[in-house]
């Protein structure tokens, strides 16, 4: 235990959440009655920030230990790319076993319907998707399936030309539920990597292998970061939940969460095509589905490119098939059960209530924010109403109707099939804008990913499951504050160590609100226990006692110890190894609301016949020499 006491723990995490810094710390710490009381009685255990930040690291580390690594080219040694990273295994197990998440976990997949003949299945949280159903079939009985979400998104640091920017991967799993993933506060999402943002060297370098060499960087970094996923999700992995079970937990990449350019970066496709199917660039505008882009098409294309005399030859044909000719080896190519097309989800169209009037009109913003389009889809309609031909207006109103179904915390097979009228629809009449020529085309990769969204909602859930912007908080917590809590040069190595205290006080404040000590139970929770104990202790005891009596005879003992469970060995039926049985009765809890009692048949005289059982729960354990 690090600290003495808990106003010694609550003034440790107010200086290092939000303390006014360092120094003043120091300053605070050494007037005279703050450290101590009188008669000498010492309040606080530490003299200085330095012994203080001590004692906050030297609580264990709740999801690993960061390591480093530098990445460069063969001949260009002094070219390096740092990347710094932690193991996703330990992240895992650490939402596993944090306390706090108990009640939100889930470790098998459900399925719900809307009515008793379970015509309309509902998809809200991930167990309740079919994805995880057609998992759990192919893996062992009693697997425990942990869907692993991952998330990567460029941000910036500063806000000046030429600032400084972090590259974060993030990590959480579809066993927690979407409103707990949602929440910063929750620690249920983490950081496991820092991925590299050191500029190359452009100078004897052309476009072509400029952007080969990006893509090249980000495969092998994603490849050491995540690397330990691939054994763990074909053996699985034992992990120790927060209410002591112990599961076969087998981690797979479920969900990829990142936007458009980042998604065509991940799964080596063409930029301006769709990385879901094998659409065409040009013939993105049209509703008609094309065929899947899988896991096994893209690596039978980049495997065949190889035979190529040259990496402009490997790239050109690559392109020929609409898939980025940057990467050899993507980082996903041996992920068991994993398709990284199909991990590629939609995201969450913009949404809202309330409404904003835009004083000067919305043509000369630049750098529109979410919410800034949240607010133009709230009034876009009622501004178009009368200054558009019918024909525009049908297709405007089928795209907002669109969007705000695709926003639904909770779908059903008639709201999938609302959404699908509402793209009916926007497809039938879209042509106004052609038309008019507000554009030659509509060959526009996000209008086409709509076709993608139900899918998507069928196998993984709603949006609200993977949506960038549940991500995009995290960028507060987890680069900006921790980037502006450093000096500002060799800044990630100060921002890990800053990210690391917090999580451990984060850590360390759940584990306070967790007793040390359980106290035992002094009353049985078995309806009539003391009755049926005495009719018990009468029929083998001499002299017995009248059964008018027995509700009023005084017990010879006032207490006595019950167990949850007994082993026991059956009379072998063959010559096979003795094998050993057990009966629970363990009592109701808050961890095991209903309890588990065993049902149990008990031969009560040597004369009883096969006939006639009665069957009866097992509620208490005792033993003979107690009585």
């Amino acid at each position: 235990m690090p600290f003495s006491s808990e106003l010694d723990w609550r003034f440790a995490e107010w200086a290092v959440k939000d303390g006014p810094g360092q120094n003043a710390i120091d300053r605070l710490l050494a007037i005279p009655g703050v450290r101590f009381r009188g008669a000498g009685e010492i309040r606080l255990s530490y003299n200085n920030i330095r012994s203080l930040l001590k004692k906050v690291d030297s609580i264990p580390d709740r999801t690993g230990e960061w390591q480093t690594k530098e990445l460069f080219f063969h001949g260009e040694p002094d070219e390096k790319f740092t990347i710094r990273f932690r193991s996703p295994l330990e992240a895992i197990k650490s939402l596993f076993a944090d306390p706090a998440l108990e009640k939100h976990r889930v470790y098998t997949p459900k399925k719900v319907f809307t009515d008793e003949m379970k015509k309309s299945r509902i998809f809200s949280e991930m167990h309740t998707a079919k994805w995880w159903h057609a998992l759990q079939a192919l893996l062992p009985a009693g697997a425990t399936v942990a869907p692993v979400i991952v998330a990567t998104d460029k941000t910036q640091l500063t806000q000046f030309s030429g600032g400084k920017s972090a590259y974060p991967v993030y990590l959480t799993i579809g066993n927690l539920s979407k409103a707990v993933r949602r929440k910063p506060s929750q620690n249920a999402c983490i950081l496991i990597a820092y991925l590299s943002v050191d500029k190359l060297n452009r100078a004897k370098m052309t476009e072509l292998e400029h952007r080969s060499r990006v893509q090249h960087i980000f495969h092998e970094a994603m490849r050491i970061v995540l690397e330990p996923l691939k054994k763990a999700g074909k053996d699985g992995v034992e992990m120790t939940c927060s209410n002591g079970d112990i599961r076969c937990v087998f981690p797979i990449l479920t969900c990829y969460v990142a936007d458009y350019p980042e998604q065509c970066l991940v799964t080596c496709t063409k930029y301006g095509t769709c990385p879901k199917c094998q659409c065409p660039a040009d013939s993105l505008g049209d509703p008609k589905a094309a065929p899947e882009r899988t896991r096994q098409w893209t690596e039978k294309i980049i495997n065949d490119a190889k035979v190529s005399d040259s990496p402009r030859e490997f790239h050109k044909e690559c392109m020929s098939h609409d898939v980025a000719g940057g990467v050899y080896t993507p980082f996903w190519q041996d992920f068991p059960y994993t398709d990284i097309h199909k991990c590629i989800t939609p995201d969450a169209l913009p949404f809202g209530v309330g409404l904003r009037q835009f004083k000067h009109g919305i043509s000369k913003l630049s750098q529109i924010s979410g919410s800034e389009q949240k607010n133009m889809a709230k009034i876009l309609l009622g501004c178009l109403s009368g200054l558009m031909a019918p024909t525009g207006i049908k297709a405007v109103r089928a795209l907002l109707d669109f969007i705000y179904l695709s926003q639904y915390s909770s779908h059903n097979q008639e709201t999938l099939a609302y959404m699908r009228d509402a793209l009916k629809d926007f497809h039938k009449y879209k042509h106004y804008f052609v038309n008019i020529k507000c554009r030659e085309h509509l060959n526009l990769p996000k209008l086409h990913s709509l076709n993608h969204y139900i899918d998507s909602i069928e196998l993984f859930g709603t949006t609200d499951n993977y949506n960038t912007e549940m991500f995009e908080r995290l960028h507060i917590d987890f680069a900006k504050h921790g980037w502006r809590a450093t000096n500002q040069r060799d800044e990630f190595p100060q921002m890990i160590r800053w990210l690391s205290r917090q999580e451990k006080l984060s850590y360390f404040n759940a584990l306070t609100k967790q007793p040390s000590n359980f106290t035992h139970p002094t009353t049985s929770q078995c309806t009539r226990f003391r009755f049926y104990l005495r009719k018990y202790l009468n029929s083998i005891r001499e002299p017995r006692l009248p059964n008018q009596t027995l509700q009023s005879a005084t017990l010879p003992f006032s207490q006595l110890d019950v167990y949850n469970m007994f082993r026991f060995r059956p009379v072998p039926l063959n010559d096979d190894e003795e094998e050993y049985d057990i009966v629970k009765a363990i009592p109701r809890s808050k961890s095991i609301p209903d309890g588990c009692f065993d049902t149990a048949v008990v031969m009560t005289s040597k004369e009883a016949e096969s006939h006639g059982l009665k069957g009866k729960w097992l509620e208490v354990v005792i033993t003979q020499d107690l009585i």
